[in-house]
């Protein structure tokens, strides 16, 4: 018999044979009927690749917002150590400067940091946070216990007599809190004492304890709330002349002349 001959089971037309033509997703879409039988399309084959570009797309025009915004300038970095003021109070502070100083929020800025703290069981990690603040030039001001303050004396101080202009040095002589002297390979000078910072304790104290018992269990149980404050602006301070103004404002002084609007 001749094979030519046999009979197949599926004619020829059959549709297996035929070439099938894809349709177009437009055409897939229009076929879609209701909203129901859309969404679930657009979620099994769009949703996720549409979430990855769009989060792809807000983070590349994140960045390059980020990257082309004019950056603000920093008129003064003041570090309140060891919790000295709570929360409010420093934040109350820094709108308080910021608006004697007559700051324009759009291009300038100030910072008021009270997170470091410098003694007790976390000193290491705040240490070397602030020092590489301080040696970078970019802490103005320092608000600290008097024992922390006396300890660092000429290392990150300049004597007030360099910082503060004449009349206000003279002002202010009987806050003055001195610190042993030292050379420039960090050496205590012996019997020499310059003043390098101002006691400021009445002009912040009178306040809850800072924190609760959780900062006191921090600071090894010292008791910072009893021990008098100090402030002090750093030699290198990229800002000398705002930290001036700083004092002025704490000590409730009109601004100098010459940085009045």
């Amino acid at each position: 018999m001749d094979i030519s001959d046999k009979k197949t089971v599926l004619d020829d037309a059959a549709s297996i044979y035929q070439k099938r033509e894809e349709k177009s997703e437009r055409a897939k879409w229009k076929e879609l009927k209701g909203f129901q039988a859309k969404w679930d399309h657009f979620r099994a084959y769009y949703l996720l690749k549409t979430a990855i570009w769009a989060s792809v797309a807000v983070l590349v025009i994140y960045a390059g917002y980020a990257m082309l915004r004019p950056k603000k300038e920093q008129v003064l970095y003041v570090a309140i150590l060891d919790a000295v003021l709570l929360n409010d109070e420093t934040e109350e502070l820094q709108a308080g400067y910021n608006e004697y100083l007559g700051i324009d929020e759009k291009t300038q800025e100030s910072r008021f940091d009270n997170s470091m703290l410098v003694s007790g069981v976390r000193q290491t990690s705040s240490m070397q946070q602030l020092m590489t603040h301080v040696f970078a030039g970019e802490i103005d001001v320092i608000i600290v216990g008097e024992s922390t303050f006396k300890g660092w004396g000429g290392v990150l101080f300049h004597p007030l007599s360099e910082q503060l202009p004449a009349d206000l040095y003279e002002e202010l002589s009987e806050r003055f809190c001195y610190a042993p002297s030292q050379d420039g390979n960090g050496n205590v000078i012996e019997g020499e004492e310059k003043p390098y910072g101002l006691y400021v304790t009445d002009l912040f104290r009178g306040r809850k304890k800072p924190y609760g018992d959780y900062v006191t269990e921090l600071l090894s149980g010292r008791e910072n709330e009893a021990e008098p404050l100090v402030l002090g602006i750093c030699g290198n301070s990229g800002n000398e002349k705002n930290a001036e103004e700083f004092v002025r404002y704490i000590l409730q002084r009109d601004k100098a002349e010459d940085t009045q609007d």
